[in-house]
């Protein structure tokens, strides 16, 4: 029987060693100290090897950790549920009081990672903050103390579609390739794989798992094998390539979530205007074409005429929202939030909500909401219109059709991150960051052509 193909993923012999002796972990100790530590006999670290790692270790020594002031049960339970929420970008199905939604990691897992298993009655384990830098991170670690280069998989158990049973699987990846790409190549009946991409990163997280196990006390594992030559593939995208992107996931909701939103669209689209619409025909209309271009400002138009439903996130054809750009008591600075979905520096905003009587009623909630500022002045005239294609707490991709603000900060505000970014900064008018929507640079030169008229 011939052994592996060069190039291919499978390699001719793996061992998975169990590292034992660390024990209970605690916020602030030093994770590559303890895998150095414990990693001895036939687990001593080599070139090449894959330290795979469970998430709840990281979780607890990073301090990701909800911290309670009772162990009673009920307590406890509401503070999960509260902690799913937080964590939770959208929800994909629920069945009961199981939910399985999207993290802002882009993760489609069961309540959100929060675990309640291995840690105090008095606690709850939260994911990384972000898995992949965690990965990296104790890479160096191990690096500076035994001088290998080894790569790192951070792991989480996960149920399967179809499947029952759980598994563990990568989250956080560094030092190595997740996805192994053989499309293109031929196998040996002379068929050109088309479709063939294989999850390496959850294999190896899978296989480690056999030696580890929820209930042995054993966090960690070494793989070793992938890499004869000591020198790992990695083509440094770390986890990212292991989540389905939305245009190519055929599955983005629960066949009972998909029937809702499809009804709700269907009736939406028969139902008459709301106030909030009404708001939005005038405030659109009022707006000279020269701040917009009529092209956008009649296509805003039409779709409002077409579209009762056009204010509600359920409109699936696409639907009004509503952001605001808001700039520092000097007049010298934007705050900007590094969205979890879309991954870039936006300015703040987001649905239209029931609750709303106007558009700039929607964009004030949502900018004080977002900044954690309390006193906002608006200006009761939008900047200007975009609509972008996105995939939003819709679940599918959309067409948002954007209502753009200015708001000034009061004197001595200091902006509090909410749940919903990952990062709350504020950016100079001429130092945006790196990564900022393409859109935003021209954005803030209207606001700087109106605050200086």
């Amino acid at each position: 029987m011939s052994g592996p193909v060069e190039g291919d993923h499978a390699v001719a012999q793996l061992t998975v060693l169990p590292v034992v002796g660390i024990g209970d972990v605690r916020p602030g100790d030093d994770l590559a100290d303890l895998v150095a530590t414990h990693a001895t006999g036939a687990a001593t670290l080599q070139d090449g090897d894959v330290v795979v790692v469970t998430s709840k270790v990281v979780s607890k020594v990073e301090g990701r950790l909800v911290v309670l002031e009772t162990d009673d049960p009920d307590a406890r339970e509401a503070a999960r549920q509260a902690a799913i929420d937080a964590e939770t970008v959208r929800v994909v199905a629920q069945r009961g009081g199981l939910r399985i939604v999207q993290t802002r990691h882009g993760l489609v897992m069961a309540a959100a990672g929060v675990d309640a298993s291995n840690v105090a009655l008095s606690e709850l384990a939260l994911l990384p903050a972000d898995p992949d830098a965690s990965a990296q991170l104790l890479r160096e670690g191990l690096r500076e103390r035994l001088g290998v280069e080894v790569g790192v998989v951070v792991t989480d158990t996960m149920g399967r579609a179809w499947r029952s049973g759980l598994t563990d699987n990568a989250i956080g990846v560094a030092g190595l390739t997740a996805v192994s790409d053989p499309r293109g190549r031929t196998d040996a009946y002379g068929n050109v794989l088309g479709v063939t991409q294989v999850a390496v990163a959850d294999e190896i997280a899978a296989a480690a798992d056999l030696v580890k196990g929820k209930l042995g006390g054993v966090p960690v594992a070494v793989v070793r094998g992938l890499a004869p030559d000591g020198k790992l593939a990695d083509d440094g995208h770390g986890s990212r390539d292991l989540v389905r992107a939305a245009p190519d996931d055929m599955f983005r909701l629960g066949t009972a979530e998909a029937m809702a939103v499809g009804r709700a669209d269907a009736a939406g689209a028969l139902e008459e205007p709301s106030v909030l619409h009404t708001d939005a025909v005038a405030t659109v209309t009022a707006m000279e074409p020269a701040e917009t271009g009529s092209a956008v400002r009649e296509a805003f138009l039409g779709f409002l005429a077409a579209r009762p439903d056009a204010m509600w996130r359920s409109c699936v054809a696409g639907h009004l929202t509503a952001s605001t750009l808001v700039v520092d008591p000097v007049r010298r600075a934007v705050l900007l939030t590094l969205h979890p979905r879309v991954g870039r520096w936006l300015q703040l905003g987001g649905h239209c909500e029931p609750g709303d009587r106007t558009v700039l009623d929607a964009a004030a909630r949502e900018a004080r909401e977002e900044s954690g500022i309390g006193t906002l002045s608006l200006d009761p005239a939008p900047l200007t219109l975009d609509v972008h294609p996105v995939t939003c707490s819709l679940g599918v991709p959309t067409r948002h059709f954007d209502v753009q603000f200015l708001a000034l900060a009061s004197p001595g505000a200091e902006p509090v991150m909410s749940d919903e970014s990952l990062d709350l900064r504020w950016f100079g008018w001429d130092d945006l960051p790196d990564g900022a929507a393409s859109e935003l640079p021209a954005l803030v030169r209207l606001a700087r052509a109106r605050l200086d008229a």
